[in-house]
């Protein structure tokens, strides 16, 4: 057998030596790895399986999830050459605050028999500090080694301010290794599924040079499910981030935790999906039933949407459209599922969809009074009988219910210092929607959000009356306590008064690099006994697409989170401004705010 390990930054022998100057820690874990793996070669070099999987993070910064330990049991009776965990290992932070994390997780992985080759992950790296911190306990952010007639070569998908791509020196050395060697096969390794997004903008460069080469498979995971997503150019590319991690999405479309194992017969390459206790079959989940399933939940079946001013009541005509792409009609039954305070006539009809058409039913909606427009709103339910792969679809659809608000258009740039004497006749928005703790306790937890733009910038205040401040952390885990998580079209930002200060921390957003502390956007935070202010200013360039002119609009909703440290027992507890925001699913309802005149 015959492997090697080569990093665009650091050598394993270098690697080696600056461990040994740190506070010392045993050798990195891909070095341990890459020296079992040579001192045990393979009973054939035609011959082995291997273990895969991805994101086996915990939502805490401490206590990794069991499911992540199952998987490593069961990995030593399974008794692969290898395991490789394509990344976000630990719920990660600030760096000062992660050692105890990797701690914990070194431990873990030391009872897996078989070799462990970790790939890194946005959780795992998300600036230079925590990448320093990569280097000295894991090793090479990118890697490669040989076993028998394979060659298994990790990539990098968290380079520090790279955009969304494998960056062009990583594609050289990527280039180089596929070049220089016979293998017969060849496995890649990677955390954010690039090939899984738009082809051209994140995956093209490094598409072309696996091009000619006899890559079998592409793992990638970031996104915590299962996927099959077919063969491009002669190349599987598959997603498996059900290690551990919390699961969004529905178990049909690949939401459940798993990992892989891989066997290499000869010539012959094939996988099985595991569940703790079942083995299930490669196409468990293909990328065409997933499509169709999400366009019929999603786009084929739905209302109208139904804007609703703030504080405004609602009763009009409602239509659902029910459109069938298909060749032959199917009939169906629709009916409504209505909260109270909503009413929805009729409550029930028959239909029948028409081939390569779409049909309109009208319903008429109303709500008793301003009080009552909150969601739930009221949801239909129907079975979507026709359909190309799998069986006949249930579709439960809430009304697109969007309540709008206009921000106020601001004289001049707003003093961003915490006081919101400026901010007269910018109308606040209750955050009304309580998860984890009782909503009627207004002395734990109450807030609101106002709105103001100028041509240069767009303004929010959050005003936040809380029994207790606590916000012990910084980085990409302030969300565990008191910090204002918003999502403003393709941005998503957490404003937090950290213990260094105000801290913008930018999650996603255009043309930014993601997940890292943000200095362009203005914070103050303010506090004055059970009250906390929260003022930002988001210039232009960090609200795109959006216009700021009047008219324009964006889709925005937060989340207020809260976690009281006097109460060790106490759970993180929330409001949302519209429910959902705090699910991790990326999918709940957005208020609309409109530019004003």
């Amino acid at each position: 057998m015959r492997f090697t390990s080569i990093s665009t930054r650091l050598s394993l022998a270098t690697l080696a030596i600056v461990s040994s100057m740190g506070q010392g820690f045993s050798e990195p874990l891909i070095e341990k790895a890459l020296r079992d793996l040579e001192s045990k070669p393979p009973i054939s070099d035609e011959s082995f399986d291997f273990v895969v999987m991805g994101d086996s993070r915990s939502s805490q910064p401490l206590g990794l999830p069991e499911t992540f330990k199952t998987i490593l049991r069961e990995a030593d009776s399974l008794q692969p050459r290898f395991v490789v965990d394509c990344g976000d290992l630990i719920l990660g932070g600030a760096a000062e605050g992660i050692g105890p994390q990797w701690d914990e997780f070194e431990e873990v992985v030391a009872g897996c028999a078989a070799p462990f080759f970790p790939v890194a992950g946005n959780h795992d790296i998300s600036d230079s500090a925590t990448e320093r911190i990569w280097l000295e306990r894991m090793g090479p952010t990118q890697y490669s080694f040989r076993v028998g007639n394979s060659l298994f070569i990790a990539l990098n998908t968290e380079e520090v301010n790279a955009l969304d791509r494998i960056s062009e020196d990583q594609v050289r050395w990527l280039k180089g290794l596929l070049e220089a060697t016979d293998a017969k096969h060849i496995f890649c390794f990677m955390h954010k599924p690039y090939f899984a997004q738009d082809w051209d903008d994140n995956w093209s460069n490094v598409a072309e040079a696996l091009r000619g080469h006899p890559v079998r498979i592409v793992f990638g995971s970031d996104i915590h499910l299962y996927r099959d997503c077919g063969v491009r150019e002669g190349v599987h590319y598959v997603i498996t981030g059900g290690g551990g991690a919390p699961i969004h999405t529905p178990e049909e479309e690949g939401g459940f935790h798993h990992y892989l194992l891989v066997q290499v017969r000869g010539e012959e390459v094939s996988w099985s999906v595991i569940r703790p206790g079942s083995i299930l079959p490669s196409d468990v989940v293909t990328a065409d039933r997933v499509n169709e399933l999400r366009a019929i939940r999603k786009q084929w079946v739905g209302t109208e949407p139904v804007e609703v001013p703030h504080g405004e009541g609602l009763d009009r005509a409602v239509k659902v459209r029910i459109r069938n792409p298909y060749d032959t009609s199917f009939s169906s039954n629709l009916e409504w599922e209505v909260p109270d305070g909503w009413s929805v006539e009729p409550r029930e009809t028959v239909y029948t969809t028409q081939p390569n058409a779409t049909t309109e039913l009208e319903f008429r909606v109303k709500a008793a009074g301003p009080a009552s427009v909150l969601f739930p709103a009221p949801m239909l339910h129907t079975v979507f009988e026709k359909t190309r792969y799998g069986g006949p679809v249930r579709v439960d659809r809430e009304l697109d219910l969007i309540p709008t608000t206009v921000a106020k258009r601001a004289p001049a740039a707003l003093a961003i210092d915490g006081d919101l004497k400026d901010w007269s006749g910018a109308n606040p928005v209750p955050v009304s929607y309580p998860h984890g703790f009782d909503p009627n306790d207004k002395t734990d937890l109450e807030s609101r959000v106002r709105f103001q733009w100028h041509p240069d910038c767009f303004y929010l205040a959050v005003e936040t009356w809380d029994d207790e401040f606590h916000q012990p952390y910084a980085g990409d885990i302030v969300w565990l306590a008191d910090n204002v998580e918003l999502f403003l079209d393709a941005w998503s930002w957490g404003l937090s008064l950290t213990q260094a200060g105000p801290e913008a921390f930018l999650y996603w957003g255009v043309n930014r690099s993601r997940e890292t502390v943000n200095t362009e956007v203005q914070l103050a935070v303010k506090r004055d006994g059970r009250l906390t202010v929260y003022e930002a200013g988001f210039p232009k360039d960090v609200v795109l697409p959006m216009r700021l002119e009047p008219n324009a609009s964006c889709r925005f909703s937060m989340i207020m989170n809260d976690l009281d440290g006097s109460v060790p027992d106490r759970p993180r507890h929330w409001l949302e401004l519209t429910p959902g925001a705090g699910s991790g699913s990326g999918e709940f309802p957005r208020m609309k705010v409109i530019l004003g005149e």
